[in-house]
């Protein structure tokens, strides 16, 4: 019997063949959650100045050291400061300066006493309580030291690292170029979601949710439209599409006398490396590659197409924009019914995942038919059934790759 390729193997193969890509640059304002290509050093300390964390005075310690209720210390106020300003007197002898939070630590001024521990009269203050010698000033480079090295090569920057890097006036950055992914969708079955189904036409929505899929990963989506079941119309699709730096086609994959594509990504120059896989849904799963460029035969059906996508196609994408975690999370979770799967294939149930006391619960969202997109709208979760089980049973465990990688379950954990 011919080795069928399995899911390990599959994903091995894929990963195995891309590379990230190479680096550019690009302004701050577009850099979240691209990967950078180069430790991020600062030039000036953050702050670059003394300022204060309150809203009060600037005082001299010695001034006021033994200040308390039954002993207070009246000092002068020769002027205010803000933020933003900077005061050009200096904290004499007896004197402070009121300041506001943010605002530049005057000169001579050691301690910044809290407006709550102060009363005012005309011109001076009295202050009866303090916080301490250096309290409540935040000195130049408390966040940030000049040479530090603020963000690593390889990090995915977040909302807070942006921020950090307009803080030390890093206007552009190096990172992991984005690729541009080709999306064509093939058979001669398929209209435009515009278009009234005629008998035996179908609306065209793996064109959509493989669009979709790629821009949520952070790629760039470029569709090719739909192209009909003939082998010299394909083989000139793919040929425009692989100017792009991955190409995905849905439907023609399988067996049967009208799929072409095996045929037309040849004639293309595409160089297969496996053809089928031994899972459900996602069977006739196919991949190969042009150089350096994938290339991703996905099944027609939409439930298989969009979970070979989330298998395979979407790790190797994080992975040519420098990610290393590539992989949807995992979890381990209870079977909530008997669930029949397929022997000799690993299967991808789609399940709901409800908690059961701070765990995880799986039922199935019903038919599992790869033509049912609903079952997937539904699911939470895939449970994975391995090759050699033909039942999960009731009670049983399964791991469960989440399908909502920003933190919908998390929030169920937490009681959100």
């Amino acid at each position: 019997m011919t080795h069928m390729t399995t899911v390990n193997e599959a994903v091995d193969l894929v990963l195995d063949t891309v590379s990230p890509l190479p680096c550019e640059g690009i302004p701050l304002d577009e850099g979240l959650g691209r990967v950078l290509c180069e430790d991020v050093r600062s030039a000036r300390n953050v702050p670059s100045f003394a300022n204060s964390a309150m809203d009060g005075f600037a005082v001299r310690w010695s001034d006021v050291a033994g200040a308390s209720p039954p002993a207070p210390v009246s000092l002068e106020v020769r002027d205010a400061v803000g933020a933003g300003r900077v005061s050009r007197k200096r904290v004499l002898p007896g004197t402070a300066i009121r300041i506001m939070t943010g605002a530049p630590v005057p000169a001579g001024a050691d301690a910044i006493v809290r407006v709550e521990y102060t009363e005012t009269a005309g011109e001076r203050v009295v202050v009866s309580r303090t916080d301490g010698q250096g309290s409540h000033i935040r000195p130049a480079g408390e966040d940030i030291r000049r040479g530090d090295v603020v963000l690593e090569r390889g990090r995915v920057l977040g909302i807070p690292d942006v921020g950090l890097l307009a803080s030390i006036g890093k206007a552009n950055v190096r990172v992991r170029r984005r690729p541009v992914v080709a999306i064509i969708a093939t058979g001669d079955e398929l209209i435009g979601v515009e278009d009234r189904p005629a008998p035996g036409k179908v609306v065209n929505s793996n064109g959509y949710t493989l669009s979709s899929a790629v821009a949520e990963v952070g790629a760039v989506p470029k569709s090719f439209g739909i192209v009909r079941d003939d082998r010299e119309s394909l083989t000139q699709a793919f040929r425009d599409a692989l100017a792009c730096d991955a190409l995905i086609a849905s439907g023609g994959v399988s067996v049967g006398d009208y799929d072409y594509v095996k045929d037309a990504l040849a004639d293309a120059g595409v160089r297969m490396r496996f053809w089928r896989v031994a899972q459900r849904p996602g069977h006739p799963m196919a991949f190969g590659s042009k150089g350096s460029k994938p290339v991703f035969g996905l099944p027609g059906n939409p439930v298989s197409s969009l979970v070979s996508f989330i298998l395979y196609v979407r790790p190797s994408l994080l992975k040519m924009m420098g990610h290393e975690s590539l992989f949807m999370p995992v979890v381990r979770a209870r079977i909530a019914h008997d669930m029949k799967t397929a022997p000799g294939l690993k299967e991808f149930v789609r399940c709901r995942l409800d908690e059961d006391n701070g765990r995880f619960l799986a039922s199935s969202t019903g038919t599992q038919s790869s033509g049912v997109l609903r079952s997937l709208s539904l699911a939470q979760g895939l449970v994975v059934a391995r090759e050699d089980q033909t039942l999960l049973r009731k009670g049983s465990h399964a791991p469960a790759i989440l399908l909502d990688p920003r933190g919908r379950w998390l929030q169920r954990e937490m009681g959100f």
